[in-house]
């Protein structure tokens, strides 16, 4: 632990992922907080080592020789506070998603209202809705099948939400000695966590039924009335039973929290602190759109004023996560992203494969463009969450992503290929933003553990995460509307620094790569066809900007909101290798 006397200079953070265990080490550097070094190991949460301090020291091992700095003592613990040799840091911090998600079940009254408006609240959590049990307003007689569910199969939490405020208790009662009974014959450590956040005057009766045989959370009701909906502190009741009862079990958790120089935090938490500090810190009106595509979890965050929006996406990923994608997407939507003619029984092997080898790297180019298919799904499917948790009435087109000034991707597989150009368009196709919109990566999947830092040293998570903290990959433009290929969709005028003019028309139906280098800045000016708005609320209606560079320079994306795919399979295949094309290949820049 740190003298808390003592300023904090350098700081060793880590984010411990359910695939990867990354760790970045930061210092000053003449006066400036600055990362020193990153490195990543594999996650040692289960399997045969089942510790995660175990691939915690191997990552810090290897920050250790690139740094040329020892940072873990003889027992092989982190180093804390910085010693007057240059050995450790002042404090070491921690996030982490390497545990399993939450498993819930909802009791309600009706599926329409209270039910669904504690799935919403799921939906933003670390939690999987197992299986749902509706009431109705006078109660129901539970069947057989779903006591023994309930009884064999216990959940680690039971949300009892439903009816109004000051309505009648009487189900919400019946369902509490049920719940009872059913538990009766376990002990009390096995029995699940009950959630009431139903009708405020069922509380009592129901802390009487199951108050002493339970740990028994009592949270404002998640539906007060028939026409407002208040989950904020249902989420936060779920954030912290992730926590405390998911996180903290983790093999070698208790190690890790020791060495700790305060709380740890869970990753996609950590996040929401980064991406809420970006957007206040910027300025930025439109606000920010984070998504992060991990091995087990996918999240999206959009932070805009002092709001903050988020759904995630549990036990859906590229890694161990990959089973869920398969059955929440079903094989024929994973395999319309992929560029060339693949057989179902060899996805289907493929895939099988890849499950039982979580941390294995892709050895072909083929089995690259696979994990982008999947990661394409499992944004798709936590976008689809967060736009009908949010979004929906918000646009003209409810399927379309609303405007962002910036948008700030991150996830193992998304900031560790190789090529920007693939990576690019997986966020395009599955995020799909519109209007103008400023791209960066984490390249150093770093943004977690800054959230962390900021929490106790602000300014060096701040001078960080503006120094080192993003890649630049470009600027997007893309419209919404719909026009035939080929069409005219915009107009297209650059205007750089330098005095150099380009100008182009851009045909609906396709992405067109314009360069523009890393620290340069160019205005642009847009005219739309009658077909398209780019972002201004109203088709045809053109407009002028500054923008930035990035390693792909400015992005045009016609292919219009919401993006459709061709249905005919070779079809498709060649606009999938045609976009993908104009974004890999050097020689296909415009000029």
């Amino acid at each position: 632990m740190s003298d808390d006397n003592k300023p904090i200079e350098s700081a060793l953070v880590a984010d411990i992922g359910s695939t990867l265990t990354h760790v970045c080490l930061i210092d000053q550097v003449e006066g400036i907080y600055r990362l020193i070094a990153c490195a990543s190991a594999p996650t040692t949460a289960y399997g045969a080592e089942g510790d995660i301090t175990i691939g915690l020291r191997r990552a810090i091992e290897k920050i250790e020789r690139i740094a040329q700095r020892p940072l873990l003592n003889r027992e092989g613990e982190p180093i804390s506070p910085e010693q007057d040799t240059g050995e450790g840091t002042d404090i070491f911090l921690a996030t982490s998603s390497a545990a399993p998600p939450l498993e819930c079940i909802i009791v309600g009254l009706t599926n329409d209202l209270s039910i669904q408006s504690a799935q919403r609240a799921c939906a933003t959590a670390n939690a999987i809705v197992t299986h749902t049990i509706a009431l109705g307003a006078r109660g129901r007689r539970w069947d057989k099948k779903t006591l023994a569910l309930l009884h064999q199969s216990p959940p680690d939490v039971i949300l009892m939400v439903g009816g109004v405020d000051t309505g009648p208790t009487a189900p919400l009662e019946s369902a509490a000695r049920v719940l009872a009974n059913i538990y009766e014959d376990i002990n009390p450590e096995q029995r699940p966590v009950i959630v009431f956040a139903g009708n405020q005057e069922a509380r009592r009766p129901v802390a009487a039924i199951l108050g002493e045989g339970f740990d028994l959370r009592v949270v404002d009701n998640v539906r007060p009335n028939a026409h407002i909906e208040s989950p904020g502190e249902l989420q936060r009741e779920l954030s912290d039973l992730y926590s405390q009862n998911k996180l903290a079990t983790l093999p070698g958790y208790r190690r890790l929290r020791r060495w700790c120089s305060s709380a740890i935090l869970s990753s996609s938490e950590a996040l929401s602190i980064t991406l809420r500090f970006i957007a206040r810190r910027n300025k930025l009106p439109q606000g920010v759109l984070g998504i992060d595509v991990g091995g087990n979890t996918t999240y999206v965050g959009a932070a805009r004023s002092e709001m903050y929006q988020w759904a995630t996406s549990p036990n859906m990923g590229t890694s161990y996560g990959l089973r869920h994608v398969v059955k929440e997407s079903g094989l024929r939507d994973i395999r319309r992203w992929l560029p060339f003619p693949m057989q179902t029984r060899e996805l289907v092997s493929y895939l099988e494969n890849a499950s039982l080898r979580p941390q294995g790297v892709p050895q072909t180019m083929e089995d690259l463009l696979i994990l982008h298919a999947l990661a394409r799904q499992a944004l798709l499917l936590t976008m689809r969450r967060i736009r009908g948790q949010f979004w929906v009435g918000e646009d003209a087109l409810m399927r379309t992503t609303p405007p962002f000034d910036l948008l700030a991707a991150r996830g193992g597989l998304l900031s560790h290929t190789v090529q920007d150009g693939l990576t690019v368009l997986t966020i395009l196709d599955a995020a799909q933003p519109t209007g103008l919109i400023r791209l960066v990566i984490d390249w150093a999947s770093l943004w977690p553990q800054l959230g962390a830092l900021a929490q106790v040293a602000p300014l060096a998570a701040a001078q960080v995460l503006e120094r080192d903290g993003f890649r630049e990959l470009g600027t997007i433009i893309a419209p919404i509307g719909e026009a035939r290929d080929g069409d005219r969709a915009l107009h297209l005028r650059i205007i750089r620094q330098d005095g150099q003019v380009t100008e182009a028309d851009i045909p609906a139906g396709t992405i067109r790569r314009f360069p523009l280098g890393l620290n340069e800045q160019a205005t642009v000016e847009v005219r739309p066809s009658r077909h398209f708005d780019i972002g201004l609320g109203r088709k045809g209606l053109g407009g002028k900007a500054q923008v930035r560079g990035g390693s792909l320079g400015i992005i045009i994306d016609t292919r219009g909101r919401p993006l459709g795919l061709p249905q005919d399979a070779r079809r498709r295949r060649a606009k999938l290798q045609e976009w993908l094309g104009s974004l890999i290949h050097d020689d296909n820049s415009s000029s």
